[in-house]
């Protein structure tokens, strides 16, 4: 997957609509499901059909920076509009990047390890456009960062989502918790989407089932 360097500002690449997005070549991603027996709940194990996870099976991520920010922009088709919980079954829709936080080669499908922990940048509709930076160590590890140095925007329409996710390559100030990115270089990457009309949360989700590698145009 390629990262393309482009002059485009912060504010038009946030923009999911803006006409610098045609100009970017996009790759096609097949979704899996999650695997249940790999849920640390055993609620879930026990309430769920295996073959009812995964709605989403088919993601498209456009990727680009320019020299000082990274942006994704994920879309995918969608028919329910889902922004808030209406029932016990139905919850926000949203989507998610992984990125191993130290190198390495950790599980992607059990959100890293505790020797190859994962940095997740992460959307939900219901949150207002109010991303989350966090960090895994394994299933059922994952912790909010308290600072957050991720943006988006986001928007639905005709039935599907258009969510960009913006955040500075570099994020110094906080190296324990955020993946560092440059230009030349290469990190594996993964995605994740949440279909909140199939009652999907947590774990259980729609992913990319192996790394893909990422490189940024230098």
């Amino acid at each position: 997957m390629q990262c393309k360097k482009v002059t485009a500002t912060r504010d038009q690449l946030l923009n999911p609509t803006a006409a610098e997005w045609s100009k970017i070549t996009g790759e096609a991603l097949k979704m899996d499901a999650t695997p249940l027996a790999n849920q640390p709940s055993e609620y879930i194990k026990a309430s769920r059909d295996a073959k009812q996870i995964g709605k989403v099976k088919n993601l498209m991520v456009q990727a680009v920076h320019n020299g000082t920010d990274v942006f994704f922009r994920l879309t995918w088709e969608d028919a329910n509009k889902n922004t808030e919980i209406t029932d016990n079954n139905v919850f926000p829709d949203g989507c998610g990047i992984l990125i191993p936080l130290s190198g390495g080669d950790p599980p992607i499908d059990e959100m890293g390890s505790k020797e190859f922990p994962v940095n997740a940048w992460f959307w939900r509709a219901d949150l207002k456009d109010v991303p989350h930076n966090t960090v895994a160590r394994g299933l059922g590890s994952t912790v909010f960062s308290k600072k957050c140095a991720i943006q988006t925007k986001s928007q639905w329409g005709q039935g599907a989502w258009a969510v960009v996710f913006a955040r500075p390559l570099v994020v110094a100030e906080d190296k324990e918790e955020s993946v560092q990115l440059a230009p030349g270089k290469a990190v594996k990457i993964g995605f994740a989407v949440w279909e909140g009309s199939n009652g999907e949360r947590g774990g259980i989700k729609s992913f990319s089932k192996e790394w893909r590698e990422l490189t940024l145009e230098a």
